[in-house]
């Protein structure tokens, strides 16, 4: 009986289908992976930067409630930092959006430290003396006792967090001493 060898078969040349075919079908995979991973790495980038919103904004809300304590406390915030009086504009400050072109260095600084915040500030205005008999209807004032302190304040607070995200945000208080 006639069993054949490897050295009785005739050679036939190969073409290497399965070379050339696994070669594209990894160049395939690889392409599916970059595309995941550039997606998983955008997708981290904006959770890192909502988070860094969310501090600077929780840093915010803590600096409008300093300021709302300083002019609530016994020492007259117009003795301190971060303070304008009425009829006194901010500096390159002609209306609320150029608050995210103003020059923070005037603003008063609570010394709230918050992890992953860079800083947290704020600025008082006094925006009305409320005199007068009759009020003013637009904000329902009436009148008042005659203490200097008495009046509508603006307090715009602002905090950046980590990335450069900053939060500006702005509460009206009216303050009146018994």
């Amino acid at each position: 009986m006639y069993i054949p060898t490897l050295s009785s078969r005739p050679l036939v040349r190969q073409q290497g289908v399965a070379l050339i075919t696994g070669l594209i079908f990894m160049v395939v995979l690889t392409l599916i992976v970059l595309a995941s991973m550039r997606g998983s790495i955008l997708e981290e980038k904006m959770a890192g930067n909502l988070r860094s919103q969310n501090l600077a904004f929780q840093a915010a809300e803590a600096g409008l409630r300093a300021g709302e304590q300083a002019l609530n406390s016994p020492v007259d915030p117009a003795t301190g930092p971060g303070y304008f009086d009425v009829g006194e504009v901010p500096t390159g400050v002609a209306s609320t959006d150029d608050w995210k072109t103003f020059d923070w260095t005037a603003a008063a600084t609570p010394g709230l430290v918050y992890p992953g915040v860079e800083s947290v500030q704020y600025v008082i205005e006094k925006l009305s003396l409320r005199t007068g008999s009759g009020g003013n209807d637009d904000l329902g004032y009436t009148p008042q006792s005659g203490n200097p302190r008495d009046g509508l304040y603006r307090i715009t607070a602002r905090a950046t967090a980590s990335g450069n995200a900053p939060v500006i945000l702005q509460s009206i208080i009216n303050i009146e001493q018994p």
